[in-house]
């Protein structure tokens, strides 16, 4: 596999991981336990987009591609963070 691919791949985890994390957080009122290991996971996978950065930035270095997604794999963290800050202040500190 060519390291443009297996970079692209890389970057493309987080950004997904969050989106499905935040929808399911939001979506489900009361969960399982196959949910709570799902949504964990997911969560955990989108907090780490600036590690999936790193390594897809060391894989491709100077590809456009790998740039953009890096810059969502950001968006995708700082949306997680946000989400349990968000959360935090709504349970009062």
């Amino acid at each position: 596999m060519k390291k443009k691919n297996l970079a692209i791949i890389l970057e493309i985890i987080p950004i997904i991981s969050a989106i499905v994390a935040i929808s399911l957080i939001f979506s489900l009122k009361e969960t399982t336990g196959f949910q709570k290991v799902l949504i964990n996971i997911t969560t955990l996978l989108g907090f780490l987009g600036f590690v999936f950065f790193i390594v897809g930035h060391k894989l491709a270095r100077g590809e456009k591609a790998v740039l953009i997604l890096g810059i969502l794999d950001f968006v995708a963290t700082a949306g997680i963070v946000v989400m349990y800050v968000l959360a935090i202040l709504s349970f009062g500190l």
